[in-house]
C-alpha cells in the first residue's frame, strides 16, 4: 500500500539476505560461525536451513544477530543518509529487538493477534516453526514503548489500508 502512494520501501528482510550472499559481508562470518552444513550445493547459505537452526536455540539466533544487525544497521545509514530530503519508510519486524529504534523519526506498528501472526507465518514456515519463532518475538507490550503509530491488521484489508492512509497522510503534512 504504501509504495503504491509513491513512497519508496526498505525491507531490512532483503537486506540481511543480500548480506548473506556469496561474496557478500556476512557469508564468510556466518558460515565460519555456524559451519558448512548451512550451505546449498551451489555453496550459497540455506536461508531455510539457518532460520530452522537459529530459531532452535536462543544462543544461536544471539549469535546471529550479533553478526548480522551490525551489518544492516551499517546499510540502514547509508540508505538514511541518501535519502534525508525524502520521506523513506523501512520494514523491520525486529526494528526494537535490534535497538534500531533511534535511526528513525517516526516508528509504526502493525499489530496482529498472536493466532493471525502464527497463520500468516505458518504458510511460510510451516506451524511447527511459526510456533517457534513466535516464542522469539518482543511483546506489544514492549513494542508500543516505542510506537508513533499504531495500525491494527486484525479484520478487513481495507480497514488497514484506511488506517495507514490517515498515518501517510499526517506524515506527508509535517515530513
Amino acid at each position: 500500500f504504501i509504495k503504491l502512494q509513491g513512497f519508496e520501501v526498505i525491507d531490512a528482510d532483503v537486506i540481511g539476505k543480500t548480506l548473506l550472499l556469496k561474496g557478500e559481508k556476512g557469508y564468510k562470518l556466518v558460515v565460519e560461525r555456524f559451519g558448512e552444513k548451512i550451505l546449498k550445493e551451489n555453496l550459497e547459505i540455506d536461508t531455510g536451513k539457518l532460520g530452522s537452526l537459529v530459531f532452535s536455540s536462543g544462543e544461536k539466533l544471539k549469535l546471529l544477530t550479533s553478526i548480522i544487525h551490525p551489518l544492516i544497521k551499517s546499510e540502514l545509514l547509508k540508505i538514511k543518509e541518501r535519502n534525508r530530503n525524502s520521506v523513506v519508510f523501512v520494514e523491520a519486524a525486529v526494528l526494537i529487538e535490534a535497538k534500531w529504534e533511534k535511526l528513525f523519526d517516526r516508528i509504526i506498528t502493525v499489530f496482529a493477534y498472536k493466532g493471525q501472526r502464527i497463520l500468516r507465518a505458518a504458510k511460510r514456515f510451516g506451524i511447527k516453526e511459526a510456533i517457534r519463532r513466535e516464542k522469539f518475538q518482543l511483546s506489544y507490550k514492549e513494542k508500543l514503548k516505542f510506537t508513533d503509530y499504531l495500525v491494527c491488521n486484525t479484520k478487513r484489508p481495507i480497514d488497514m489500508f484506511n488506517q495507514a492512509e490517515k498515518i501517510l497522510e499526517e506524515i506527508s503534512k509535517y515530513g
